[in-house]
């Protein structure tokens, strides 16, 4: 009876979890506020060193933290029947969200953790990047346990693998490839936005930590040209350093983890650091005794007898569980439905300001126009660059490393050459704005097109010089058809990052100057750094997100679904 009863109950299990964490955050929403002196960063240009050092701990930090989110939200997706109906469907929402749309939350939550310390701003800056880097890496996640092959799942379904063993000989070669390349892409995605996250503003509370981001935005808002170029300096050699000494030899490690035989026509990448520390007899000695420890680990623990039950049914024990989780759940909900009507009722009372909430319309077609514009121009040259790798596979060692050292750099520190150059001699913002939009676009584009250009089989090609298909009638019937899926999921990942980087993108400062266009992004702005009007924040944040998710439900998701199933290559 009590057995049965659980099993209809089963599903409340994560209604009610996720009923109490909601319910928890919004009552820690409503009793917290931001408070405290800014932190001020060095000028100095001889700290600048102690800058970079600054921002790479950060990153670092921020990256651990979307890494274990990654793995523990990709599996919770692969692995349960609520992954493609409800958490997939999430994490499309999350990412749509830009970095600046998490700042009230971030803020009132992390700062007041440590009222007497700047360790609450730091926490607060660490989770601000880690939302520009961890949405990428679960997808891959998920993609990569979805997409494994049938008969290795079923061999370690069959044995009944314990998990010690399916972690390190399943999950590991099924998810390194993917995480390892799209860990690149966080961390470029992490220095794009660096400068939004070390300059957190609030309406008029100001944080401001050391560090690279801070000292690019602090040189560009003084008109310091000079130092603004020192920073970018500074930023393309760091990058370039861990290209070498951590991407790079990552990367061709990760080769080493392919299941299967995947035919590339783009050559292997490689690694002076990796083939190094590969031939060395040392690493090869730590690399197995750290091996066989966590395998030894792992081993002792699942010998480990489980307690017996002292209740004679444990599905009694379970009800009880969810009884009580319930009871808390509808404490906590409650409590917070007050507070939340409390904090409701503080903005009526405080004015809803219509004028602005009118400008809404008429500011997301503005947004959506340049995104468009910055996206046909971002096409207009990295469909050419992916032919050229095509046609010389050589280039690629040279494309890979100089998008990615290009692509680090953030809009925000381009800000002093597009002033200069583009509104101060071509009166012209709304061009100035597309072009700081393709440097958040252009990229997730050409990585894609790359990354498809990369598996073009060989017999395919040889198959269009026997029939004499070449130049011309080649790319129309034979490139450009093949690279159509990799070109739709460059395009959705492309305008993804589009929508982030409006924030930054719409509204400049430079020479204490304010430079600004109508817009989506700049309203974003206004209301976050000016008045701090919490209807304005959320209103704009919906508009984006509705945007967002009606083109990828409506546009986006049935034309990648009708181009892989018409121009699928199938071997």
């Amino acid at each position: 009876m009590t057995a049965s009863l659980l099993r209809r109950l089963s599903f409340l299990w994560p209604t009610l979890l996720g009923l109490v964490i909601f319910s928890g955050v919004v009552l820690l929403f409503s009793r917290s506020a931001p408070s405290g002196v800014p932190v001020i960063p060095r000028e100095d240009l001889r700290d600048l060193p102690g800058d970079i050092l600054h921002s790479l701990v950060r990153l670092f930090l921020a990256y651990l933290l979307s890494l274990s989110f990654a793995y523990a939200y990709g599996l919770a997706a692969a692995l349960t029947r609520l992954g493609p109906r409800l958490l997939i469907p999430v994490l499309d929402i999350l990412q749509s969200i830009p970095v600046l749309g998490f700042f009230p939350a971030v803020v009132l939550v992390m700062v007041p953790l440590f009222p007497t310390t700047h360790m609450g701003v730091e926490a607060a800056s660490i989770v601000l990047i880690a939302t520009s880097m961890a949405w990428n890496m679960a997808f891959a996640v998920y993609e990569s346990v979805r997409t494994a092959p049938p008969e290795l799942t079923d061999l370690f379904r069959g044995i009944r693998a314990p998990a010690w063993l399916w972690a390190l000989r399943f999950l590991v070669p099924v998810t390194l490839p993917k995480v390892v390349y799209n860990s690149v892409l966080s961390w470029t995605a992490g220095w794009y936005f660096l400068i939004a996250c070390e300059m957190i503003a609030l309406g008029p509370v100001h944080y401001e930590l050391p560090g690279l981001g801070s000292f690019l935005v602090g040189s560009t808002e003084k008109g310091h040209f000079g130092e603004a170029l020192l920073g970018i300096g500074a930023l393309v050699v760091t990058v370039m350093i861990l290209d070498l000494l951590v991407f790079r030899p990552f990367l061709a490690w990760s080769h080493n983890f392919r299941l299967g035989e995947v035919e590339s026509h783009t050559p292997r990448i490689s690694s002076p650091v990796y083939d190094l520390l590969a031939g060395s007899s040392w690493l090869g000695q730590f690399r197995s005794s750290v091996s066989d420890m966590a395998a030894g680990f792992f081993r002792r623990i699942s010998r480990v007898p489980r307690r017996r039950q002292t209740f004679r049914d444990s599905s009694a024990l379970r009800l009880l569980g969810l009884l009580l989780l319930g009871f808390f759940g509808g404490y906590l909900f409650t409590e917070s439905l007050y507070a939340g009507v409390r904090v409701v009722t503080g903005w009526i009372n405080q004015g809803i300001p219509w004028r602005s909430l009118a400008e809404l319309p008429a500011d997301l077609l503005y947004s959506s126009l340049r995104l468009v514009v910055a996206y046909l121009l971002s096409l207009l040259w990295t469909l050419p660059v992916a032919y050229w790798v095509f046609r010389t596979p050589r280039l690629s060692r040279i494309v890979f490393p100089l998008a990615e050292i290009m692509a680090s750099v953030p809009a925000t520190a381009l800000f002093p050459f597009v002033i200069v150059l583009v509104v101060t001699h071509l009166h012209s913002m709304n061009l100035a704005s597309i072009l700081l939009l393709m440097s958040g676009m252009q990229w997730y584009l050409l990585f894609n097109l790359l990354s498809g250009v990369g598996t073009f089989p060989a017999e395919l090609r040889e198959v269009s010089l026997t029939f004499g298909i070449r130049q011309g009638l080649f790319i129309r019937k034979v490139f450009l058809p093949f690279l159509l899926p990799s070109l739709v999921t460059g395009s959705i990942t492309a305008f993804g990052g589009g929508w982030n980087a409006l924030i930054v993108s719409e509204y400049v400062v430079y020479a204490k100057k304010d430079y600004g266009v109508d817009g989506l992004g700049a309203f974003l702005d206004r209301a976050t750094y000016q008045g701090a009007h919490p209807v304005l924040i959320v209103a704009a944040l919906l508009v984006m997100t509705a945007a967002v998710v009606a083109a990828n439900r409506f546009f986006w998701i049935p034309l990648y679904e009708r181009v892989t199933q018409r121009y699928s290559y199938d071997a």
